[in-house]
């Protein structure tokens, strides 16, 4: 998503009211399009797991990605150092950073998958020939290879974004979908409905 609230807005009018989950999978932060844009989405998104009610939702499940990885290590330094560096050099923002700082705990406490029936919604990807419970948070986080072009072998089938789709169009293959299709670049926030 990368702080692109209008698009963010426009995904949340096809959900609203239908008493569906929205599992958000990272990134919803850095590189926004719009000024204000990644304290929006944050505080947005944040709100939604708090009162999916009233959105008519069912549940707001949101599963922490590199950019969160990096904007929490920025936070958690006394005084900015090589962690905050590195956030900002990835397309941090100092802005976002107080406000961010206010939902540490939120951020910290951020499941890295989700399971719904046979279905694992992750970031980015497994170690092929791995099982889920042995794979790492920077696994589940950073990897695309060998994951992108080797079966991987775990009893799902996954979701997960990460990699730009090179036509912007969300990928679906036999035991996976790759759902990022570059929102902040491409102006197109993919979703997916899973289910009745």
């Amino acid at each position: 998503m990368h702080g692109s609230a209008s698009l963010l807005d426009e995904v949340l009018k096809q959900h609203s009211g239908g008493g569906s989950e929205l599992i958000f999978l990272g990134d919803l932060i850095d590189r926004s399009p719009a000024i204000e844009g990644d304290p929006k989405v944050m505080e947005w998104i944040w709100g939604l797991q708090q009162k999916p009610k009233r959105w008519g939702l069912a549940k707001v499940t949101v599963l922490p990605a590199n950019h969160e990885q990096r904007l929490v290590k920025a936070i958690n330094e006394p005084i900015p150092g090589k962690a905050t560096d590195v956030w900002l050099c990835n397309s941090g923002d100092l802005e976002l950073l107080n406000c961010a700082a206010e939902h540490q705990q939120w951020f910290e406490g951020l499941p890295y998958t989700a399971i719904r029936g046979n279905v694992l919604f992750i970031l980015t990807a497994a170690r092929p020939g791995v099982p889920l419970e042995a794979q790492t948070t920077d696994d589940l986080i950073w990897a695309r290879q060998p994951f992108l072009s080797t079966p991987h072998e775990l009893p799902f089938i996954v979701v997960h974004r990460h990699s730009i789709t090179a036509n912007y169009q969300i990928d679906v293959k036999l035991h996976r979908s790759k759902l990022d299709t570059g929102a902040f670049r491409s102006g197109v926030l993919s979703n997916l409905r899973l289910g009745a």
